[in-house]
């Protein structure tokens, strides 16, 4: 869902930072955890040209530095000068899109460390099953098929919120993250491509755990 355009976001970047520094705001002072609504309201923000900042805040070099990660972490493409974030909801113009059954909002944001690229998308929906939004982009991650979909997807959707589920390649794992309100969310983090990744199987547990613990809840 990344959209990988060199242009830098312009028209919206305003929009973003006002949006995104009052989802920080409220995590630091203990208010509630993040809603359906303020995450479609943050990916309509997104400005479609893109950017690398993410708008969610996420501080991925003190994650990876918890997972016991090293080298240089940050947003944007290792060696690519490339648009690294999108958002998306059910307000497109698409009727048969992602969240045609199942309204919501995801934003997705490329992340790297060293010279290689991770991708971190955060989605939430009106209704359970956020996750299912997010398995193509698991599939073609962890190269996997419908037998391996299907356990991760059961498995992560039965899993406690904070904690994370990984497919059998180590390199994606998702997390359910904590809603104030009603429907689901959750967090995923693939690492490298096709089943393959620079980085441990335990090194993308810590990060993803690492990660959903910066989203207030």
């Amino acid at each position: 869902m990344i959209r990988r355009r060199r242009e830098r976001g312009r028209r919206s970047a305003a929009a973003v930072a006002v949006v995104a520094a009052a989802f920080l705001l409220s995590g630091c002072t203990g208010g509630d955890a993040l809603s359906v609504d303020e995450l479609r309201e943050i990916a309509d923000a997104v400005d479609p040209e893109g950017g690398i900042d993410c708008p969610l805040p996420y501080d991925f070099a003190e994650a990876a530095e918890a997972a016991g990660v090293t080298g240089d972490a940050g947003p944007g493409y290792a060696t690519a000068d490339l648009a690294a974030i999108s958002g998306e909801t059910d307000g497109g113009s698409d009727p048969n899109g992602p969240f045609a059954r199942n309204p919501g909002g995801v934003v997705s944001c490329v992340f790297h460390i060293g010279r290689e690229d991770l991708e971190v998308h955060t989605v939430a929906t009106r209704r359970p099953r956020a996750l299912s939004v997010l398995l193509p982009v698991v599939s073609k991650a962890a190269g996997v098929g419908p037998d391996g979909l299907i356990p991760f997807s059961e498995a992560a959707a039965a899993a406690e919120a904070g904690t994370p589920v990984l497919v059998t390649s180590g390199n994606v794992a998702a997390v359910r993250l904590e809603l104030d309100g009603n429907g689901d969310a959750s967090l995923l983090l693939t690492a490298g491509d096709a089943g393959h990744s620079g980085l441990s199987r335990g090194q993308v547990e810590g990060l993803a755990r690492a990660l959903a613990g910066q989203v207030p809840g």
